[in-house]
């Protein structure tokens, strides 16, 4: 490995000296995209760094992370890692962990700290079994106010830091075994966990990046489940190895539009993300019209592997750039799908389309722990999916 990329801390610190304007992230935001060069977002990590070591952040120590992506989870983040720290994810998305889920696995977890989007999420925190260094917020709930000293809200982190001791990435000397993510899962009676280390992340970007041969001219799409394990590994990781610019909807609600507006080269998937997408698009084909009717039936048969007429290969062309600019694929290069792998029939529906689905079948290696009686008295025994 070349020096730059020992770590995803020194991979930050690379595209910031060698294309420090260059936009390294876009964020939607009330309705505006925002963006951050590659200079903006180091020095914004390093500011962080700087409060959470004011705050006690100490190497080897775990930080809970519970948000939808923006531009303050991704500066955590590369600051808790060039502290030595590990960031801890949920692997399942932070908009449809319930509360009261969320608290049960703080009881497992019992992280160092704790990142969560909205104070809402704490509404029982005088339930939890234990007491974390300190829990940051990044809002506040009408509903949800705290009196007490280790919960901080994030512009409180930045605004109370004097940055007495600053952290330079450009100098940090990070080793590569050391954990940069963890994933946790809760499944009946057991805890499931997966680490990653700096070179683990590293090489697998390497690998998909070479494969793929993708560059710094990329447009990357990233959906609100962030805390994916598919996520971190392959789309997080490449971006900061690749130095492409990632673009982050603003919530789920909107992401279709926005991916559409983006109009990505690179767009990494669930086969649940595809198989939705093909939904909507079924859903938005008039129905009344004979071309739409007979676009529906030729889809079908190309689905079901039949011989194509000229008329059905008529209408795909026909159809074919403007659905591709509805999905906002019409600049598409490359389409991931992590996880189990899309139906045929999904498949064939993006084939027509001339949009190939690559399959990147490595699955995470969780490891497993059992829970005592202690621990399962706060957990319902449901499986996290």
């Amino acid at each position: 490995m070349s020096d730059y990329s020992q770590s995803l801390i020194s991979l930050l610190a690379y595209h910031a000296t060698a294309r420090p304007d260059a936009i390294a992230l876009r964020h939607k935001k009330l309705g505006l995209w925002q963006h951050w060069s590659w200079k903006n977002l180091l020095e914004l990590s390093e500011r962080y760094a700087s409060a959470l070591y004011e705050y006690g952040f100490q190497n080897k120590q775990t930080f809970l992370i519970v948000s939808a992506p923006n531009i303050d989870v991704v500066a955590i983040s590369l600051a808790i890692q060039a502290l030595g720290g590990e960031v801890q994810l949920i692997d399942q998305s932070v908009d449809t962990l319930k509360t009261e889920d969320f608290l049960r696995h703080l009881a497992i977890l019992k992280p160092d700290y704790i990142l969560v989007e909205e104070l809402e999420q704490l509404v029982s925190i005088e339930t939890l079994r234990y007491h974390p260094i300190y829990i940051f917020y990044i809002e506040q709930s009408k509903l949800s106010t705290f009196e007490y000293d280790y919960v901080v809200a994030v512009d409180k982190l930045l605004k109370n830091s004097n940055e007495k001791y600053r952290i330079d990435f450009k100098t940090s000397q990070l080793e590569p075994a050391q954990i940069a993510f963890s994933f946790e899962r809760i499944e009946s009676n057991q805890r499931l966990r997966v680490q990653y280390s700096h070179q683990d992340l590293i090489a697998e970007a390497k690998h998909l990046v070479q494969n793929h041969h993708l560059d710094h001219h990329e447009e990357a799409f990233v959906t609100r489940a962030f805390s994916s394990v598919g996520h971190i590994r392959y789309l997080w990781s490449s971006w900061l190895l690749a130095g492409f610019n990632l673009n982050i909807p603003e919530t789920l609600n909107t992401r279709d539009q926005d991916r559409q507006i983006i109009s990505p080269t690179l767009v990494l998937g669930t086969n649940e993300t595809y198989a939705r997408v093909e939904q909507l698009i079924y859903n938005r084909l008039p129905s009344d019209k004979w071309l739409a009717k007979h676009y529906r039936h030729a889809l079908q048969k190309q689905k079901n592997e039949e011989k194509l007429s000229l008329i059905d290969k008529f209408s795909f062309a026909l159809f074919k750039q403007v659905i591709l600019e509805e999905l906002g694929f019409s600049h598409l290069k490359v389409a991931l799908t992590v996880g189990q792998p899309v139906t045929l029939a999904t498949r064939n529906f993006y084939q027509s389309l001339g949009v190939k689905l690559h399959e990147w079948g490595e699955y995470a290696e969780w490891q497993s722990t059992q829970l005592d009686n202690s621990q399962l008295h706060s957990l319902p025994i449901t499986t996290i999916t």
